[in-house]
């Protein structure tokens, strides 16, 4: 990934949901917004009401605007006239002005917090109520009953005597598809059963229609196949499956409801040069109809030579699958990894990508795309199936399905070529039951018996959720307009449970600054596990570099009994507002000079998981998002989990 700031400032890390830009000291800077009251690097920033004006002036009324609602801005200033108080805004941090605001019309929005709803076929759908006071209530009381009886009469419509104005849609709207905020103003802890949760004052922005989805639903498909020496029989066993598969996609004039991709891999050219490639794309998503993909097919060889060790570069494969940015003109997404080998793993000296199972899971579930493996146990790879099937079930799993591994049992070809061809017929029918319009039929109790059936059932259950998701999404309303509403983010019937995810909405430059510094402090770590009597001297060095702020590095003392990495100054001023507790940067220094080499070497695995994922969706240019509708910039935005931050 590219940065292309640097030294990196402690305001561009600390300010990572905050859509700002790196600050300098140089006079020749443009004007910068206000700081929030008590910090020295955070940004005012607001939200304009419905009905709220931007002024040439401070009272300017002949030359004023109307501005959408929702709209997000910098303040650059404040300033009383008469008994009015106007706020200056501008359109970034970088100096971009657009004129003046009555304080009156914009909420402020200094943490750039939002809510993402999650699948309401998982649990009860979350209610918005009016005002706090009658959620609060509610709270206080543990009144369950009262909770449940207002949130099924929302279900069937909102009445004025009912103190909920709204509830979340039906059906479930993927932030990640149909992209929408509902900024959180302010939060509030509480107790719901026993439980730690947030009384959350929001606003909810539909930033496109989401009920309207007029492009037919279509399937992309791609494989991604290990292509070194001991494959070439399972390679023409899936050209073999595909030819019938095409045959009978073209039979049913189907051909534009469908589309695959080809991308084989082998594995560390430096360490065998004779490989020739990491990772290659035979057929692109963007125009891979059947015979195409057959014709590539038909091309792909297996390596020369052999590669170092039996594990192979499976996650290089997979990244450069799901960076392609065809997946938009697909609803249901399919990643299909083939393979006798385990993955490099993310502390692989040979492995391209540094991605753990984990963040590359995440990745593809990012972009909606899910991952399926077809492990070819052969017995080479006796000593190698018990951790590659560790991986690659880590890295299939869907949430309330299970994962997609299937194990091929002494990678025998025709085993692997019926389980191939039973995944693809199920494929086939699933586009075929689509592109009649009906609604997918319930499906029926389990009686899966055999591992291959399980699988298939697995498929059954993918497919139909994202049926049903699609139909609901074209025929159900979208997400409510509101200003002022209040939420419990957890549902009194499963307190344990959250009822939303909690997201940043983090620029693209941030993430870049935040993969630098985070970069550094890994790099730092790793140092530290080595030479541990230096490990707390270079971190505090470090935050002086990287805050520019010579305070940062004034200690006395090497004891430094419970500081962490945000007490040295690492993202202290931002993560001390946040509904979320970091498991780095509160990381007790301490307690890390105590552990022992396995445990450090863990943690630093970790980091550098995160590391590699920020990095990856950071050079996934179509998972951003322009507020503004121009191209994808330093200025565009992904609504990212709060346990994605370190």
């Amino acid at each position: 990934m590219s940065v292309q700031r640097t030294p990196v400032s402690l305001a561009a890390l600390a300010l990572i949901v905050m859509a700002v830009s790196f600050i300098d000291v140089a006079e020749a800077q443009p004007e910068r917004p206000l700081v929030q009251e008590g910090k020295k690097a955070l940004y005012q920033r607001v939200i304009a009401v419905p009905g709220a004006a931007l002024h040439r002036d401070m009272g300017d009324a002949l030359n004023a605007r109307t501005v959408p609602p929702f709209s997000t801005y910098y303040v650059y200033e404040r300033r009383d006239s008469g008994n009015r108080k106007w706020i200056r805004v501008g359109s970034d941090s970088n100096g971009t002005v657009v004129g003046w605001m009555d304080d009156d019309e914009a909420a402020r929005w200094n943490q750039t917090l939002t809510v993402a709803f999650r699948d309401p076929a998982e649990q009860e759908r979350v209610p918005l109520f009016g005002d706090r006071d009658s959620l609060k209530t509610i709270v206080d009381e543990n009144d369950v009953a009262k909770y449940r009886q207002l949130r099924k009469q929302a279900e069937g419509g909102t009445s004025k005597d009912s103190p909920i104005v709204a509830i979340q849609p039906a059906h479930n709207v993927d932030v990640r598809r149909n992209f929408y905020l509902v900024p959180i103003l302010d939060h509030e802890d509480v107790l719901v059963g026993g439980q730690q949760a947030r009384l959350l004052h929001v606003a909810t922005i539909p930033l496109q229609d989401t009920a309207t989805i007029t492009a037919a639903f279509r399937t992309g498909i791609v494989f991604v196949i290990d292509s070194t020496i001991s494959m070439q029989p399972y390679i023409d066993a899936t050209q073999s499956v595909m030819e019938r598969v095409n045959r009978s996609i073209d039979a049913a004039d189907l051909s534009d409801r469908v589309g695959y991709g080809l991308v084989a891999y082998r594995d560390n050219t430096a360490a065998v040069p004779g490989l020739e490639y990491v990772s290659r794309s035979y057929a692109d998503l963007a125009s891979g109809n059947g015979e195409e993909f057959l014709s590539s097919i038909k091309t792909v060889k297996t390596a020369p030579v052999s590669s170092e060790g039996f594990d192979e570069d499976a996650y290089a494969g997979i990244d450069e699958a799901i960076r392609s940015s065809a997946w938009n003109d697909f609803y249901a997404r399919y990643v299909i990894l083939i393979t006798d080998a385990g993955p490099r793993a993310a502390d692989d000296p040979l492995s391209s990508t540094k991605l753990d199972a984990a963040s590359l899971q995440r990745l593809a579930r990012d972009k909606g795309i899910t991952l399926g493996v077809f492990h070819l146990r052969t017995p080479a790879g006796a000593d190698d199936h018990a951790y590659a099937e560790e991986e690659y079930r880590q890295l299939s799993a869907v949430g309330g399905i299970g994962d997609f591994y299937y194990p091929v049992a002494t990678g025998d070809v025709g085993q692997f070529e019926n389980a191939l061809t039973a995944l693809t017929n199920q494929l086939t029918a699933q586009v075929r039951a689509a592109a009649s319009g009906q609604p997918p039929e319930r499906l029926a109790d389990s009686t899966a018996s055999s591992e291959l059936e399980v699988f298939q059932e697995k498929i059954d259950r993918l497919g139909y959720g994202l049926r049903m998701q699609y139909l609901k999404e074209q025929s159900g309303a979208g997400v409510p307009s509101l200003f002022n509403a209040w939420m419990i983010d957890r549902d009194f019937d499963k307190p344990n449970e959250r009822a939303l995810d909690v997201r940043v909405l983090l620029t693209r430059d941030q993430l870049s600054d935040l993969h630098e510094v985070l970069r550094q402090v890994l790099i730092t770590a790793e140092e530290g596990a080595l030479a541990p009597d230096d490990f707390l001297d270079e971190l505090k060095s470090l935050a002086a570099s990287v805050s520019r702020d010579p305070e940062a590095a004034k200690t006395s003392t090497r004891a430094v009994g419970g500081q962490s990495l945000a007490d040295l100054g690492y993202m202290r001023e931002y993560l001390e507002g946040l509904p979320y507790k970091s498991e780095v940067m509160y990381l007790d220094l301490s307690i890390w000079e105590q552990w022992p080499a396995q445990r450090q070497f863990e943690f630093i695995n970790q980091l550098d998981g995160k590391v590699a994922y920020y990095r990856a969706l950071h050079d996934n240019v179509d998972l951003w998002v322009s507020l503004d509708g121009k191209a994808v910039d330093g200025d565009s935005v992904y609504p990212l989990l709060l346990e994605a931050l370190p």
